[in-house]
C-alpha cells in the first residue's frame, strides 16, 4: 500500500472527529422512519410501501443538501453521486429494516443516543442505515479533500434488501447499469469473498382438530423469540401434560386459560437465520411441547409432529439434506414463520446452502422430505451463491488496506448471511463489523442488541472505524480499477 494513500487515514480521523455529532443526527433521521418493506402495499413510485418511499425521499434530500447529484430509480432505490456515473465505484446500502418484534427496552424508532455508551439504539441503526450515512460522509470527506479521483462515486440506497433483495433484482431485470465494482458495508471486516446460496419460501399442511391458532415469526431471516397457540382443551389436562415435559422444555412454556381453551406460549431467543445456533427458535420449542403433550387431535397432530421433526436441528439433518464444504461451511435450514389459518398450517423457511452445493438438487431433496411429512411447498425462491476468488486484485487491495490500518491479520472469509453482493454485479461486502464480540452485548441484556433482535444497537466507534477504512479503500481501488 502506497504511503501517500495510507496517509489519508489520519486526515480521515481528523474529519470524523469534527463531524461526530452530524453522524449521529443523520443516522437518527433515517432510523426514525419505520421503513419495513411491504411489497403488498405497492403504489406508483413506492413498490415497497409508503414508509420505504418516505425513507428514500429523506435520504435523497440529505444527499442534495450536501450538494450531491441524486436519482430516484422508480422507488426501488435511489442514487447519491459525485463525478461520472459511467465510471463510478459503487457503495451499496439499504434503508429498509426487519420488523420490530416485542420486548424492547428502548422505543424501536426513537433512535435513542446513549452518551455514556456512545451508541445508538433503534431498529435499523446498525442494519443498515448507519452504513448508508457512513458512505455518504466518506463521499463528503473525499470531496472536501479535493482528491483527484479517476472514478466517480455512487451511493445506492435500496429499499427491500431484507425481503429478498427484490429492489436490486428488479433494477437488474430493467437493465440498470450498475457500477463496474461496488462495496457493500453490510457485513464484517475484512473482505467477505463468498456467501452461501439461499432458499426460502413456505410449506403448508392440513392442521384441523383442536388446534385453534398458531402464531410465530414475522420475517424469514429472523428466528422468532416467541410462539403461541390456542388449543381447545381443559386446563387440568393441559397442565398435567406440560408437567410431564422435560424440565428444559417445560421452563420455556407458559399456559393461560382463555375463552376458547388454553393458550400456550413458548419463549426462545431471537437472532439472524444465517447464524441459527446462536438462537433458540420458539417455533421449535412450541412444536416440541405440543408434539410431546399428546393433547392435539385430528390432522393438527400430524402437522405439528411433522413440524417438530423438521425443527430438530438447524442444518438439514432432519430432512436428509445436510451439506458442508471447506469454502463456506455447513448448510443451515430453519423454520422462522408459522401461522394457522382456516385449518392450514403455513410455515416459512430460510436456508443458506454452501457455495459448492447444487441448489436444484437441494430443492428436489427437500420436496421429497416435506412430502413425507405431509407438507407441500409454496412460493419457493432459490438464489445462487456469491463468490469472488481470494486472488482477485480487489480482494487483495482491500485486505491490504485493512491490515495496514488495523494491524490485524484476519483472513478474508465467507458467510451464510446474504447481502447485496448476491444481487449487484461485482459487489464486495466489506465491513462495518469488526472481529470479536460486539460491544453492545456489554451494556444490554442477553438477547438484546443484535441487528435483527431487540434493541438493535450501533456503537458509534464501529461506524467511525468503517468510515476511516472506506476512505482509504476507495483511494486504493481508484488506482487499480480500469
Amino acid at each position: 500500500m502506497k504511503p501517500e494513500i495510507l496517509a489519508y487515514a489520519e486526515k480521515a480521523d481528523q474529519w470524523i472527529n469534527a463531524h461526530k455529532a452530524e453522524f449521529i443526527a443523520e443516522i437518527q433521521g433515517l432510523a426514525r422512519i419505520p421503513s419495513v418493506s411491504h411489497p403488498e402495499e405497492a403504489a406508483p413510485g413506492a413498490p415497497f410501501g409508503a414508509a420505504c418511499r418516505r425513507v428514500l425521499d429523506h435520504a435523497l434530500a440529505r444527499g442534495r443538501a450536501y450538494g450531491f447529484d441524486t436519482e430516484d430509480l422508480d422507488g426501488y432505490a435511489g442514487v447519491i453521486s459525485m463525478g461520472s456515473r459511467d465510471s463510478a465505484i459503487g457503495l451499496i446500502a439499504h434503508l429498509d429494516v426487519v420488523p420490530v418484534g416485542d420486548g424492547w427496552i428502548y422505543p424501536p424508532f426513537d433512535a435513542v443516543y446513549l452518551p455514556e455508551q456512545d451508541a445508538l439504539i433503534g431498529r435499523g441503526v446498525d442494519d443498515n442505515k448507519g452504513s448508508a450515512v457512513m458512505a455518504l460522509f466518506v463521499m463528503r470527506m473525499l470531496r472536501e479533500w479535493g482528491v483527484p479521483l479517476r472514478h466517480g462515486l455512487a451511493l445506492y440506497c435500496g429499499t427491500s434488501e431484507e425481503n429478498g433483495m427484490h429492489d436490486m433484482m428488479a433494477l437488474r431485470k430493467k437493465g440498470h447499469a450498475f457500477p463496474k465494482l461496488s462495496l457493500v458495508p453490510d457485513a464484517g471486516f475484512p473482505v467477505n469473498y463468498g456467501q452461501k446460496g439461499g432458499l426460502n419460501g413456505y410449506i403448508q399442511a392440513k392442521a384441523q382438530g383442536n388446534l385453534l391458532s398458531f402464531d410465530a415469526g414475522s420475517a424469514h431471516n429472523v428466528i422468532p423469540d416467541t410462539a403461541s397457540c390456542v388449543i381447545a382443551a381443559e386446563e387440568t389436562a393441559v397442565n398435567a401434560a406440560l408437567a410431564r415435559l422435560p424440565e428444559a422444555l417445560r421452563e420455556r412454556i407458559t399456559a393461560e386459560k382463555v375463552p376458547e381453551g388454553m393458550r400456550l406460549t413458548a419463549a426462545g431467543q431471537s437472532g439472524h437465520a444465517a447464524r441459527p445456533d446462536d438462537s433458540v427458535n420458539a417455533i421449535a420449542v412450541l412444536a416440541a411441547a405440543l408434539a410431546a403433550s399428546g393433547l392435539l387431535t385430528g390432522s393438527a397432530a400430524q402437522a405439528i409432529a411433522g413440524l417438530r421433526q423438521l425443527t430438530l436441528d438447524n442444518h438439514g439433518h432432519s430432512e436428509g439434506v445436510f451439506f458442508e464444504d471447506e469454502i463456506s461451511g455447513p448448510l443451515t435450514l430453519v423454520y422462522t414463520i408459522a401461522q394457522l389459518n382456516d385449518g392450514v398450517l403455513r410455515v416459512g423457511l430460510d436456508s443458506r446452502y454452501p457455495i459448492t452445493c447444487p441448489g436444484d438438487k437441494l430443492q428436489s431433496s427437500l420436496l421429497e422430505a416435506w412430502s413425507a411429512l405431509g407438507y407441500t411447498p409454496q412460493e419457493l425462491a432459490l438464489s445462487a451463491p456469491y463468490y469472488m476468488p481470494r486472488e482477485s486484485p480487489y480482494v487483495e487491495a482491500l485486505q491490504d488496506v485493512y491490515r495496514s490500518l488495523t494491524g490485524r491479520e484476519d483472513p478474508p472469509y465467507t458467510m451464510g448471511g446474504g447481502t447485496y453482493s448476491k444481487a449487484v454485479p461485482n459487489a464486495i461486502s466489506f465491513g462495518p463489523g469488526t472481529p470479536g464480540p460486539s460491544r453492545a452485548r456489554e451494556f444490554l441484556p442477553e438477547g438484546h442488541g443484535g441487528a435483527h433482535g431487540r434493541d438493535e444497537a450501533l456503537p458509534m466507534e464501529k461506524i467511525y472505524n468503517c468510515a476511516r477504512i472506506y476512505a482509504v479503500s476507495i483511494l486504493a481501488l481508484d488506482e487499480i480499477l480500469d
